[in-house]
């Protein structure tokens, strides 16, 4: 084998908070992330994100090349792909791994999933056209009428946030002692008590996390000018990741970001809890989570 192969994954799911999350744990000294966040490894090829050139047919001496070499300190090689809870290609193959992973999900109320999930694709991408209002995005979701640049996650969002029948197939093929589900919420409210716990199930030091200090990652925004950000869009892809990167990152979103407006989706987002309510419920139970905070 060429290189390292993850014995964690975190795989779910897309818009919370699962970046951060990655850079967290990646500052751990056991602990080896992939050079990107996402290797998109086991996309499906009907996938926005799908790669033909690195993808599981060419192999996972292919894939080792996503990670770094370990050190001897090394007791964790992990990616964070969120939307391989959704991914056929994900769901046949990392189960069967030699390194027999552990998969952790993290969940979002739905409604506040799907809000991020169209602030993100419409304006810190440009699947979801510029004009298009939330409460029509959701109605064409469900009539089943966008295609969204072919872009599965905007098209899919409402399907997509029933989590519990995907959480079910993957429970099925990895098992419950090498799956876990947590919630937004948690990771929000107090990432150090996830992340240690988190460090306990992978048997590294939890106590690394005891004085960490916590930044947040990715958050959606909207651009002040659009065809700067079209220009952002084109260039930014094909540019080395490094510390250059990140300091025209910054520089980008001080100039031409803002904060997203979540003004004028309270009603739309009101009706997409009562629609999620029954499935929330049942998800609750299936899996011992606590959903109060999903109510509004």
């Amino acid at each position: 084998m060429a290189g390292p192969l993850p014995n964690f994954f975190i795989a779910g799911v897309p818009k919370a908070g699962t970046t951060a999350l990655f850079n967290w744990l990646a500052a751990h000294p056991q602990m080896n992330g992939a050079y990107e966040k996402e290797t998109c490894f086991f996309a499906d090829p009907d996938s926005h994100a799908y790669r033909a050139d690195f993808c599981v047919a060419q192999g996972l001496d292919t894939y080792s090349s996503a990670f770094p070499a370990p050190t001897p300190s090394t007791r964790v090689t992990f990616e964070a792909t969120p939307f391989y809870i959704y991914s056929r290609a994900a769901l046949e193959h990392i189960p069967g791994l030699e390194t027999c992973p552990k998969v952790l999900f993290i969940l979002r109320d739905p409604a506040d999933q799907i809000a991020s999930v169209f602030d993100y694709f419409q304006n810190n991408f440009s699947h979801i056209p510029a004009g298009l209002t939330f409460e029509a995005f959701v109605s064409a979701v469900h009539q089943g009428n966008g295609d969204f640049k072919g872009n599965e996650l905007a098209r899919n969002a409402l399907g997509y946030a029933d989590y519990l029948p995907w959480l079910m197939a993957w429970r099925e093929r990895v098992g419950e002692a090498r799956m876990m589900v947590r919630t937004f919420d948690q990771l929000r409210d107090n990432p150090r008590a996830i992340c240690k716990e988190i460090a306990g199930w992978l048997d590294v030091s939890a106590e690394f996390f005891d004085d960490f200090v916590f930044t947040k990652e990715n958050e959606s925004y909207r651009p002040r000018n659009r065809a700067l950000q079209t220009l952002n869009i084109a260039v930014r892809e094909r540019l080395p990741k490094g510390r250059v990167y990140d300091m025209a990152r910054r520089l980008y979103r001080k100039v031409n970001t803002r904060p997203v407006d979540r003004a004028g989706k309270a009603e739309t987002k009101a009706q997409l809890r009562a629609e999620f309510a029954a499935r929330n419920q049942l998800l609750a139970e299936t899996f011992d989570l606590d959903l109060t905070n999903w109510g509004g």
